[in-house]
């Protein structure tokens, strides 16, 4: 799956041939159409490879989260590594939502995507809800979408404008604090 993933990265969706899969794989394309019956069971294999990697929150440092205001920094710090250190996965997914407003069919593959980190956003706003730092007037699903686009709008920064990134992901960081969340009681 890595060859499948590495050429989207490369040359975009557009550019996805699975003559040259099969070729960089060392295999015939019949050996690979076992595997992979269509173009669209390879974009599923490359987005659930995707989906594992998401889960691994790279900002943690190696210990729980002191608190749901902590782990949404640790989103948002996580958002600005990957942006640094694996743009290909950026530009990856970023490749797959373009096809995916015209093409039903990854669409479909990247909703699954999107129903585990709509879960885990509106999750994470839940329990700052019930932990009173969420701002009373802001709903948990409006502040979980709010965080998506701020984590997506992350990885366009990363692409666009890389030496920016941290910028960015600083400044999100301190503006929780009356964005989303009750100011700190001192």
């Amino acid at each position: 799956m890595g060859i499948a993933y590495r050429l989207i990265a490369e040359k975009g969706l557009e550019g996805l041939r699975t003559r040259e899969i099969a070729a960089a794989a060392g295999i015939d394309t019949g050996t690979l159409h076992y595997h992979f019956p269509s173009k669209e069971s390879l974009i599923r294999a490359v987005v659930d490879q995707l989906a594992a990697s998401f889960q691994i929150n790279r900002a943690r440092s190696g210990r729980e989260p002191a608190g749901a205001h902590e782990e949404v920094t640790n989103e948002i710090l996580d958002a600005a590594l990957r942006a640094r250190e694996s743009p290909d996965q950026i530009r990856v997914m970023f490749d797959l939502r373009v096809r995916g407003a015209r093409d039903r069919a990854v669409a479909a593959i990247l909703g699954k995507l999107d129903q585990g980190w709509d879960a885990h956003l509106v999750s994470l706003m839940n329990r700052c809800a019930e932990l009173g730092i969420l701002r009373p007037d802001v709903r948990p699903a409006t502040a979980a979408l709010m965080l998506k686009t701020a984590l997506a709008g992350l990885g366009f920064i990363g692409l666009t404008e890389p030496e920016r990134i941290d910028e960015a992901a600083a400044a999100w960081c301190r503006h929780l604090e009356g964005w989303l969340f009750e100011p700190a009681v001192e």
